[in-house]
């Protein structure tokens, strides 16, 4: 998946075809997939780049699998594979899909949309952050002036892009519905439960114990032979859990039942960063239970 070009193989097989990534492109990539009976297609999640591709295939009928960068490379590693083209990208690409026991559900387009628009929300909110803190090392006034009025524009496109973000799924009676689901637990705020309809879509259908894990913040063992090391957390969906970092601290700061859980966890000898991803991993599966039962948040729940 490339800016300009898109190449594409088949598992197991040697031919290869190569077409531009735009809409007679995406076609021709189509009836070449559909010459040979391809029903499942991999590709690799390139920052946006797929988007039109998936959208094509989907319309096509055929399944999709959304492989995140890291899983390529790990796969890579596994098979040690070292050389590296588009054309061979493309291969292993086909090899990893190929291994995934089932077709990972469609895209919802609805999703997508809101997808992009919480994206630039979260890109402008980084900027106004730099900015106000660049502003308090100014000295100089008319710098400052120029300085105050990009942080006034600034936090009037995000209040904007927040009050888009919420209308649009609002406007679907399916995703408000899980919306207010969400904002009925702890420190879970308009933003944060938007985040969580639209990047976790899979919330209310999965195990105990798998959404912390599809967020990351589920602990792993680090133990071999006599060798007993720290639990760490690793990899997950990052831009949800950035926006959950923040509903945990409120959480423990406001709500009773996190504060005392909290306290406990203090109490213990634990570090503050493990008390903040310990209440993270409370809500990612209050969140999946409240959804499951399709009812709002208690605190007994997490009790």
């Amino acid at each position: 998946m490339g800016k300009h070009w898109l190449d594409a193989a088949m598992h197991g097989q040697a031919e290869t075809v190569r077409v531009r990534r735009d809409a007679a492109g995406v076609g021709a990539l189509i009836a070449w997939l559909q010459s040979h009976e391809i029903d499942r297609v991999g590709l690799e999640a390139s920052g946006g780049y797929e988007r039109l591709v998936i959208e094509a295939l989907d319309a096509a009928g055929l399944e999709v699998v959304l492989h995140q960068p890291l899983e390529v490379r790990l796969f890579a590693r596994l098979k040690r594979l070292r050389a590296k083209n588009d054309r061979l990208d493309a291969a292993l690409i086909a090899a990893a899909t190929a291994q995934v026991d089932a077709a990972k559900a469609a895209a919802d387009p609805r999703l997508r949309d809101l997808a992009d628009r919480l994206t630039a929300y979260e890109q402008i909110s980084d900027q106004l952050a730099e900015l106000r803190g660049f502003l308090e090392h100014v000295a100089a006034k008319d710098v400052m002036v120029q300085l105050k009025a990009q942080v006034a524009a600034q936090a009037r496109l995000k209040a904007r892009l927040a009050a888009g973000v919420l209308e649009r799924l609002k406007a679907h009676a399916d995703l408000a519905a899980r919306y207010e689901l969400l904002i009925s637990l702890p420190g879970v705020g308009p933003i944060v439960a938007a985040s969580l309809v639209v990047r976790m879509p899979e919330l209310g259908r999965m195990k105990r114990g798998q959404a912390a894990a599809l967020l990351g913040v589920a602990p792993f063992d680090h133990d071999s032979g006599q060798l007993k090391g720290k639990r760490f957390i690793a990899g997950g969906r990052r831009r949800p859990r950035r926006l959950l970092y923040l509903a945990a601290l409120s959480a423990k700061r406001w709500d009773p039942c996190q504060k005392a859980f909290a306290l406990r966890l203090a109490e213990r000898g634990k570090p503050a960063k493990l008390i903040i991803v310990a209440i993270m991993r409370r809500l990612i599966e209050a969140a999946n239970l409240v959804l499951a039962r399709q009812k709002p948040w208690l605190r007994a729940t997490l009790d």
